[in-house]
């Protein structure tokens, strides 16, 4: 069973092209065929398997409303159910799915932009945090070379630099293992849209 993610990815697209065939005069069940020869992901996979069921005698009403409850996206049952009502009422398929692919559109615009949006002040983090951590970890590591008599002087807290120092290479690493986790959160986040 598809992911919500899997079937919204290149839904707008079959929607897009079934309302192109449809208005250039081709039938339903061609256009299915057309899908399903490949390009869409899972909804590629989906309509072959109507496709391979209705040459064994199923009816186009009962395989639609077979991936309509197996769907997991929202999106994907409206497109599917808007399919089988033209089956079985003959409605003006094309017009339905421009007004849902406009939908379609639309809630993909909106998932972008909060995505966007969750990002926005993330590169200048990961800047600032990849820039400075290098300048500041190394400027602490090189104070016992630069003046050692500043670690024998009875100044409070020189023996903590001394030992600071000592964790310049780690402290790089620990520094490229939190900006690599930030990355994949962000990178986890991403609504698929694309």
């Amino acid at each position: 069973m598809a992911t919500e993610s899997q079937e919204s990815a290149d839904l707008l697209y079959a929607m897009r092209a079934v309302m192109v065939l449809m208005g250039s005069g081709i039938g339903l069940e061609a256009a299915i065929q057309m899908i399903g020869r490949g390009g869409y992901g899972v909804i590629t996979k989906d309509f072959k398997n109507v496709v391979e069921n209705l040459q064994k005698g199923s009816r186009l009403e009962d395989e639609l409303t077979r991936l309509s409850t197996k769907a997991s996206s929202k999106g994907y049952r409206r497109f599917l159910s808007t399919l089988r009502s033209n089956v079985s009422s003959d409605t003006d398929l094309v017009r339905a799915l421009q007004q849902q692919s406009e939908r379609e559109e639309e809630e993909r615009n909106e998932k972008l932009k909060g995505y966007i949006e969750s990002l926005s002040g993330l590169p200048t983090i990961l800047l600032t945090l990849g820039m400075l951590s290098p300048i500041i970890f190394g400027i602490v590591a090189m104070v016992p070379i630069i003046a050692p008599e500043l670690m024998s002087s009875p100044i409070p807290g020189m023996s903590q630099v001394a030992a600071m120092a000592s964790c310049f290479g780690p402290a790089l690493f620990f520094t490229i293992a939190v900006m690599c986790m930030m990355g994949y959160k962000a990178h986890s986040k991403d609504p698929g849209v694309i």
